[in-house]
């Protein structure tokens, strides 16, 4: 992310003005989720039981947002200082959550989008979205014979391991669906671990791609937004337990779910903490022309 050496000299508006010509592609994303966020919360109608279901709604769109500025907003097309491990792990994570969630409406947000697939699609848009970008990935890092032998595959192995694991004694069982029920927690889990790989990444590496900023901050606010939906969750069904006296099977889940969200806050945190002290733009050092490059053939920002 270089910045004109004028730019503390401008006007806030000049300033906005600038920043919105040179980067067209990342206002029109931005303004496209505005617009559709506006559109939602307009026309949404929700349950009872179902009232904050927007928000895991609005968790799902916010990543999907993160998804795109990385695919649309990333200026080297080998995208060096981005873990292809994360990326896999998002994959995954995303995929496994698509076998629940068009074939079932245990997990589905309980409002007027489930009759239009909206959350579906987010997270169907997803992995579309994360499919191109590894393609990219792959096959510029293997033409320029970049990356290689960086990232070890036993991390990701660990991370799926782990998630199965912990989902089998976290999973919900109140979906009379076994299959379901282990999945979608399997893709909660390998979800909120899935920045470990970029953590690493990026406590051995002092490189960032300055581009990826906004991928960096909106996953933290979608990981964010997701751990306050299921804090709320958590609490609510406490004070009801609690006034009734019972016991819930439901307990071990919404401890499971918890703490699996707390994982990926933490996860997100760090990783956004990592790559503003190693981005140069915040440290206010400007980087090179060519800092960032490593083949000829970079994007614009």
């Amino acid at each position: 992310m270089k910045l004109p050496q004028d730019w503390a000299q401008r006007s806030p508006s000049a300033t906005a003005s600038e920043w919105v010509r040179s980067r067209p592609r990342t206002t029109a994303l931005y303004g496209l989720f505005v617009v559709m966020c506006l559109c939602v919360y307009r026309n949404l109608e929700a349950k009872e039981t179902g009232k904050h279901d927007f928000v895991l709604t609005l968790s799902a769109g916010l990543q999907v947002l993160a998804f795109s500025l990385l695919v649309w907003d990333t200026r080297s097309q080998v995208a060096e200082g981005l873990s292809e491990r994360s990326l896999w792990a998002f994959f995954i994570a995303h995929l496994t959550r698509l076998t629940t969630t068009f074939w079932g409406q245990g997990y589905v947000p309980e409002d007027n989008t489930s009759s239009v697939y909206l959350y579906q699609l987010l997270e169907l848009f997803g992995v579309l979205l994360i499919s191109f970008k590894l393609l990219k990935v792959t096959t510029m890092r293997s033409v320029h014979d970049v990356g290689h032998n960086v990232e070890k595959w036993n991390m990701l192995t660990g991370i799926l391991v782990a998630s199965f694991i912990l989902a089998f004694f976290t999973k919900s069982d109140g979906h009379d669906d076994y299959f379901a029920d282990l999945s979608w927690m399997f893709s909660v889990w390998v979800d909120a671990l899935a920045l470990a790989p970029q953590v690493q990444l990026l406590w051995t590496s002092s490189y960032v791609d300055e581009s990826q900023l906004h991928f960096a901050t909106v996953t933290l606010l979608a990981g964010i937004t997701f751990g306050g939906f299921w804090f709320k969750i958590a609490i609510e069904h406490h004070e009801t337990d609690s006034k009734s006296d019972g016991k819930d099977n439901i307990n071990h889940f919404l401890f499971g779910i918890f703490f699996a969200a707390v994982c990926r806050v933490c996860l997100c945190i760090t990783y956004f903490v990592l790559f503003v002290k190693n981005s140069k733009a915040f440290k206010g050092v400007l980087a090179p022309k060519n800092d960032y490059e490593i083949c000829a053939q970079d994007e614009e920002l």
